[in-house]
């Protein structure tokens, strides 16, 4: 039974001194790595963690954050990375219903840090990481990430190997929201991510001696399953805060990146950007993007303007480890037999069975559109502390992605739609009932409804569309505003719509979105 911590001692072994991670001027090896995971895991014991545990972490991207990937598992616990963007309440929700005993914290959001564990009992234990000591007081009893480090022990390789989880026993738990409007805790394990890791990889062509750029947010999956990738093929991850599109510039030229994973958002502002002609890209061989269809023009322009770059996407989503299907580079080749498959999102890879079902759950032939429905090593143990929510999303075996497409007479899978109504904001998955809710909590709000516009930055723009109670009103501005207090910035409304009377019913009885979009669209041209 192959664990991760496994794969990291195997490259310490073979590669003691390769780089393993790079982050603000600093590099660990192979070697480097694995003692900090092991020296980690032994202060963590000492504080008390025990085997089936809750850690969470809270933080931009930084090698802390990877190694908390590895370090909960290690030692029979699991791992919680916490999404920064949520609201403060958003965060107790989420903290409430997986109950870690620990906070790993970064620079950035120490502040907000000492305020969870006020709020929430589970946290009995607040781990600072970061180089230096912190620039704001911390609550009395905050350990200090690099010092745990420094005075542990030298711990043995196989120290652990009697607690570490492995096979189909839950390594992680990544959140996120849904068509409820609750978040929900994805379960998993190391057979989900080990078969993505090393299902995906050699279809995008991925090699040993990549170098990484782990730029988009470590707490989605669609970077974070990079991290793993990356330790199944023992390459080198460059770790960027976040996202900044000239400091990403800096860092592809400087660190002489062969692959990273994007957004188009992310690569349209890249190309974009009116220093990009100063940077050398040479070393780029694949990009890798997902989350959000990549416009041909864009595709075009970076094949041209980046010689030897390949692209290659991957769709799917957190309960499937992530990946589902892939579009490979050389369908993305200009003048391939298959250049019209670029509007897919690929073919299955090979260990995913994917069926296209109708309402009865019966398959669809080829060509019919239908509920996409999965299952394999890929597919996520279940939703912590929900068993309902679990038997439903995986009932008769399958999991119900939610997402509408089609199988065409090649194999390749369409998407013809999102029966979630799901809007992709930037990459950012955003659920309208989340925004809906929040809007109906203001006083003056008696409906409201949210759509996904056209926006040619974003991709989609979330627009609200909202009907008052009568004798009482509210501008757009305050009720923006009021929803950035309460849930993450990204799921407010960019614009808001005032309208005049109830919101217009289908004739099932339900706020009849279809219209509204169409009246908005309509103004929009006017």
């Amino acid at each position: 039974m192959m664990r991760f911590p496994d794969y990291i001692r195997k490259h310490a072994f073979h590669t003691p001194e390769k780089r393993a991670t790079h982050f603000e001027g600093r590099s660990f090896t192979w070697a480097e790595f694995s003692t900090r995971i092991h020296k980690m895991g032994k202060a963590m014991i000492d504080l008390g963690v025990i085997p089936g545990d809750r850690v969470a972490t809270l933080g931009n991207n930084s090698h802390w954050l990877v190694e908390m990937y590895y370090v909960p598992c290690a030692i029979g616990a699991l791992s919680v990375p916490l999404n920064y963007r949520l609201s403060e309440q958003e965060m107790v929700d989420v903290i409430a219903d997986c109950t870690p005993n620990v906070l790993v914290v970064d620079r950035h959001h120490a502040a907000r840090a000492a305020i969870l564990q006020a709020r929430c009992p589970s946290i009995r234990h607040l781990i600072y990481a970061d180089w230096d000591t912190p620039t704001v007081e911390m609550p009395e009893g905050t350990q200090f990430y690099e010092q745990l480090i420094a005075e542990s022990d030298p711990v043995a390789d196989e120290a652990f190997d009697d607690i570490a989880t492995g096979g189909d026993e839950t390594m992680i738990i990544f959140y996120t929201s849904g068509t409820t409007g609750v978040p929900k805790g994805v379960m998993l394990s190391h057979t989900n991510l080990t078969m993505n890791a090393t299902g995906s990889g050699h279809l995008y062509g991925y090699r040993t001696d990549d170098i990484l750029l782990l730029s988009g947010p470590l707490f989605h999956l669609g970077t974070g399953s990079r991290v793993y990738t990356a330790v199944a093929y023992g390459t080198t991850m460059v770790v960027q805060s976040r996202f900044e599109v000239e400091e990403t510039m800096r860092m592809i030229e400087a660190q002489r990146i062969t692959t990273m994973t994007l957004v188009p958002t992310m690569l349209s502002m890249i190309m974009n950007h009116p220093d990009f002609d100063k940077f050398d890209f040479s070393s780029i061989r694949v990009l890798t993007y997902g989350a959000a269809p990549m416009p041909l023009p864009l595709m075009e322009r970076a094949i041209a303007a980046i010689p030897g770059v390949t692209f290659c996407q991957g769709y799917g989503m957190t309960e499937t480890s992530p990946v589902l299907s892939v579009l490979i580079p050389a369908d993305h080749v200009p003048g391939n037999p298959m250049i019209s498959k670029l509007s897919s999102v690929g073919k299955p890879i090979l260990y995913c069975d994917l069926r296209i079902m109708d309402e009865s759950e019966r398959p669809l032939p080829p060509g019919q559109p239908g509920e996409i429905m999965v299952r394999g090593p890929q597919v996520m143990n279940g939703y912590w502390n929900r068993p309902e929510d679990t038997r439903q999303a995986l009932r008769g075996g399958f999991y119900h992605t939610g997402d509408a497409g089609y199988l065409d007479e090649d194999g390749y899978l369409f998407l013809s739609g999102r029966t979630k109504e799901m809007i992709i904001s930037g990459g950012e998955n955003v659920y309208p009932i989340e925004t809906e809710n929040c809007l109906c909590k203001h006083p003056a709000v008696a409906q409201a409804a949210v759509l996904g516009m056209p926006h040619e930055k974003w991709g989609e723009a979330v627009h609200a569309v909202v009907a008052f109670h009568s004798g009482k009103s509210a501008t757009p501005e305050e009720l923006i505003t009021h929803c950035r207090e309460w849930i993450a910035h990204y799921k407010a409304p960019r614009g808001i719509t005032i309208w005049d009377g109830p919101l217009p019913l289908s004739p099932t009885n339900k706020i009849d979105k279809t219209k509204l979009k169409t009246e908005i669209l309509k103004g929009c041209e006017a």
